[in-house]
């Protein structure tokens, strides 16, 4: 009897499943939580940036670039600069620094043209060597690759740059020829 009573005034104890549920609640993508005007908004603003994007050249190259350490978004974009003035001259690029999933720091994702005459193999090896990891691949859809691209452009905290040798820029495009004297 005594048992009976004992069981009644306590709980049975059972393992939490989740015990930092409420943590990861606020980590999560809150799109859920969006009125749903608001969302289409949202929608709209990543299509238009990925035509944008897409605009901006004939993007013959998609990169993803990671670093060994726990890069700010600062030192992210100083090294991911450096590389491509010194290693990749010529190269015109869209790029977006994302924060990384799983550790502090920043990656990059990127997009180039003008790369004629480039060795991926090289490219790889000298940023894996300097950097850390990375993927650097032809693309092969424009439209996938620029829609990609923009996803990152629109999360909160991204931070993303361009940079257009001057015959690609709107404003010189223009006035851009090619003589043969």
């Amino acid at each position: 009897m005594a048992r009976a009573q004992a069981r009644a005034t306590h709980p049975i104890l059972v393992r939490e499943v989740c015990p930092d549920a409420e943590q990861q609640e606020g980590k999560m993508n809150n799109a859920r939580n969006i009125e749903p005007t608001l969302r289409i908004k949202a929608a709209q603003l990543n299509i238009e940036i990925g035509d944008w994007v897409h605009s901006l050249a004939e993007w013959q190259v998609i990169s993803h670039l990671t670093f060994a350490w726990e890069a700010s978004i600062w030192s992210a974009q100083r090294c991911y600069e450096k590389f491509m003035r010194t290693e990749m001259r010529g190269v015109s690029y869209f790029y977006a620094l994302e924060q990384n999933p799983a550790r502090d720091g920043y990656h990059a994702h990127a997009l180039w043209c003008d790369c004629k005459g480039k060795s991926r193999k090289r490219i790889w090896r000298t940023w894996f060597e300097r950097y850390g990891r990375n993927r650097i691949e032809p693309v092969n859809s424009r439209d996938d690759v620029s829609d990609y691209c923009a996803k990152y452009v629109c999360k909160e905290g991204a931070w993303w740059n361009v940079k257009l040798l001057s015959h690609r820029h709107p404003v010189i495009a223009a006035r851009f020829t090619l003589g043969c004297g």
